[in-house]
């Protein structure tokens, strides 16, 4: 009888090769199209971004201006993860502000005409004898060397035309070129150190990162300038949006004044350099004693304490239409000659626009609210000085 004996079946060697060849060429086609070439990405009309909108900045990368209008701008919201500097930082004070300021500028070519400062229009000066002679039309003196520095100055060397200027006003010159001389340093001071434009080979002021907790009015004192000289300079608003890292123009101080008693004016300077000129009102009868004078206080919004020497005694509070100090007081010390010892004087505004150019008053030097304003901001009290010169 035939039967069928089964044989024993011969086992596979490595049966799990296949299965490991197929993982491998899935693996392979997976990482290709996961990490292979960029594939064209089609966006539609309407899912286009804008050109109005901001790209996000990458970290480390300084944040972008929103629009080209910016470029150039350093903004003071966009410092990065700095804390704003608030009056509750160490050292605050409820009266400081904060800005935003332009990059250091290269001087450009300029046009043929010299820009116009509005502050000194005629049409808002008295016409008195203390008239702000740099509110006068620009007509060219005469004087050669006054020429060379003016076409320096048209052609956007700011910086070598001032120093020109500045040296001439300390030499003989002429009554009309003197007054050349100071409209052109007007103007020019008003671009290199009273605007938020900066030269890279200016002296008297310094491009300044604001530092971690630190408030303007801290930094104004490392350079012997109050913190609204600051606030002016920089267009500064606002304390709370002054960041660390931000960039601020800072003025190397003190400023100082010198007042031409026979002349009703006062000029300021920066260091040596003279930047403008204000009319004044002075003492009557030879009250407002020649000498040298230190900024001792000033006072926003004074109340009005009549001398001794006043008919009315009244004591006149602060905004009181009829306070005859105006909205800023800057009080006084004489140090030499005649203001040696005496107390009481100041510089302050007026009630009597009328009265500047005039020999009214009863020994304190007066100025239009607008002009005190400005003197007020830049005048660092222990450091200013004022000198009264016959």
């Amino acid at each position: 009888m035939a039967y069928y004996r089964a044989q024993p079946r011969r086992q596979r060697r490595f049966p799990w090769i296949p299965t490991v060849g197929v993982l491998a060429v899935v693996g392979v086609v997976l990482g290709w199209w996961y990490w292979g070439p960029p594939r064209p990405v089609r966006v539609t009309e309407a899912e286009a971004p804008g050109a109005d909108q901001a790209r996000l900045p990458v970290a480390g990368e300084s944040p972008l201006p929103a629009s080209p209008t910016e470029a150039g701008r350093i903004d003071d919201n966009t410092a990065g993860d700095a804390k704003p500097l608030t009056a509750d930082s160490p050292g605050a004070t409820a009266d400081e502000h904060g800005d935003e300021v332009l990059e250091p500028q290269p001087a450009g070519a300029r046009p043929a005409d010299p820009v116009s400062v509005p502050p000194q229009s005629s049409e808002s000066r008295p016409k008195a004898t203390g008239e702000d002679p740099d509110s006068r039309p620009d007509k060219p003196s005469g004087n050669a060397a006054v020429a060379v520095a003016r076409q320096h100055y048209q052609a956007g060397k700011l910086i070598q035309a001032r120093q020109e200027l500045n040296a001439l006003l300390e030499s003989k010159l002429d009554n009309a070129a003197r007054a050349e001389v100071r409209r052109l340093l007007t103007r020019i001071s008003a671009e290199t150190v009273l605007s938020k434009r900066c030269f890279p080979d200016d002296p008297l002021v310094e491009t300044y990162t604001v530092q971690p907790g630190e408030v303007l009015i801290n930094i104004g004192k490392r350079y012997d300038v109050p913190a609204g000289a600051i606030m002016r300079i920089n267009g500064i608003s606002d304390a709370t949006r002054v960041r660390a890292e931000q960039k601020i123009k800072v003025p190397r101080g003190p400023f100082h004044a010198r007042i031409h008693k026979s002349q009703f004016r006062l000029d300021v300077y920066l260091g040596e350099l003279y930047l403008r000129s204000f009319p004044v009102a002075l003492g009557a009868e030879r009250e407002t004693p020649e000498g040298v004078w230190r900024v001792k206080n000033r006072l926003a919004n004074p109340t009005y304490f009549p001398p001794a020497s006043a008919e009315d005694k009244r004591v006149i509070a602060a905004d009181d239409p009829k306070n005859p100090l105006g909205e800023h007081w800057i009080g006084l010390e004489g140090i030499e000659g005649d203001a040696v010892g005496r107390e009481g004087y100041g510089i302050h505004g007026t009630i009597e626009p009328d009265s500047i150019g005039k020999a009214v008053s009863l020994g304190c030097i007066r100025l239009l609210n607008e002009d005190v304003g400005l003197l007020f901001d830049l005048v660092q009290p222990g450091r200013s000085t004022v000198t009264v010169l016959p």
